[in-house]
């Protein structure tokens, strides 16, 4: 995996999915806000720059683990995972 920079806001905006799984980790701008406590008013650039480096990526719907509609959110990819937990390794 080649090495991948956090600037700004996307190191700290990252860390909303520490105790994220790749199946349950969907996050809305404001659970990112709230889990990394930042400025809501700079989530969705953090966010926005942590999905252009691969590191997240949009969902249109997920699902909570009762099969019930959770609604749209960002969760981390594979790379992303492999950021936040470097002992995994990303596939």
């Amino acid at each position: 995996m080649k090495d991948i920079k956090l600037h700004g806001y996307e190191a700290k905006a990252m860390q909303a999915w520490r105790d994220a799984s790749e199946e349950f980790g969907v996050l809305c701008f404001r659970a990112i806000a709230t889990r990394a406590e930042i400025d809501a008013s700079k989530v969705r650039r953090a966010v926005r720059g942590l999905a252009r480096k691969g590191l997240v990526e949009f969902v249109r719907s997920s699902f909570t683990e009762d099969g019930e509609t959770y609604g749209a959110g960002y969760k981390p990819t594979a790379a992303g995972l492999a950021i936040l937990h470097p002992s995994v390794e990303a596939q």
